[in-house]
């Protein structure tokens, strides 16, 4: 009378395996499906990836080029907002070994990294090109309404971006000449590039793009404007290695 069951039972075991296999395979197509027809886009997710909060504030993370603009405002009574080191306020009345020599004042734009301990990481580009980076408390900062349209006022003039140039001058009637130079210092060379070349300008333009060439491998530089700065990105075709336009410009000064 054991014996009945106990050969049930073992005929029964291929049968319970095969369920198994049967709703793993199931579930994994249930999961292929979701994927596919909901989950984000992961590369376009990280394409598009803020400044992430970090512990130090220093310059040059490339994802500040899409970061939010920020015009500062100083205090009641102070004319000068100052960059800090690291994300600790200044005792009143005692030396402050976090906050740096460097300051700016109402009506500066900076580029800004997401809320950190009451500071933003902020990115300011002076007219020489020199990118300074320093953490701004959140209360001297206020989000700005940018301006993202081209025009020939705004563009015409010398762009500069730390060792890097560009150089916009009006040409034939909507268009606009621009001459770039550009370096990547190694330890034992000084890695040049350069463009030369015309592009289409019409108002409210969004995108400033210049093609020295004709084939795949021409250079091609591509400006787009954030409040008072351009922005500038190429196709990794225009000079030698490590050699790129890429980077925040901002307008040199008039003599």
């Amino acid at each position: 009378m054991l014996v009945e069951p106990m050969k049930q039972r073992r005929k029964a075991a291929p049968v319970l395996l095969a369920f198994a296999t049967m709703s793993r395979i199931l579930l994994t197509l249930a999961m292929v499906a979701l994927v596919g027809a909901g989950l984000p886009d992961f590369a376009s997710a990280l394409a598009d990836e803020q400044p992430k909060v970090e512990q130090e504030c220093l310059s040059y993370d490339s994802a500040y080029e899409n970061a939010p603009l920020f015009a500062v405002k100083t205090n009641p009574g102070e004319q000068r907002a100052w960059l800090y080191k690291k994300t600790d306020p200044c005792p009143k009345d005692k030396p402050c070994g976090s906050r740096q020599k460097a300051y700016l004042v109402s009506g500066d734009v900076v580029f800004a990294g997401p809320p950190n301990r009451g500071f933003r990481c902020t990115y300011y580009g002076r007219p020489n090109g020199k990118i300074i980076a320093g953490f701004i408390p959140i209360d001297n900062l206020k989000p700005l309404a940018e301006d993202t349209s081209m025009s020939i006022d705004f563009v015409i003039g010398t762009w500069n971006y730390e060792t890097d140039s560009i150089g916009i001058k009006a040409a034939a009637a909507g268009q606009v000449s621009g001459d770039g130079q550009a370096s990547y210092q190694t330890a034992e060379t000084v890695n040049e590039g350069s463009f030369s070349a015309h592009a289409a300008l019409t108002a409210g333009q969004k995108e400033l793009v210049f093609k020295e060439g004709d084939d795949e491998s021409s250079c091609v530089v591509k400006l787009h404007r954030r409040g008072p700065y351009l922005v500038a990105s190429d196709n990794g075709n225009c000079g030698g290695l490590n050699v790129s336009f890429g980077g925040i410009y901002t307008k040199a000064k008039t003599k």
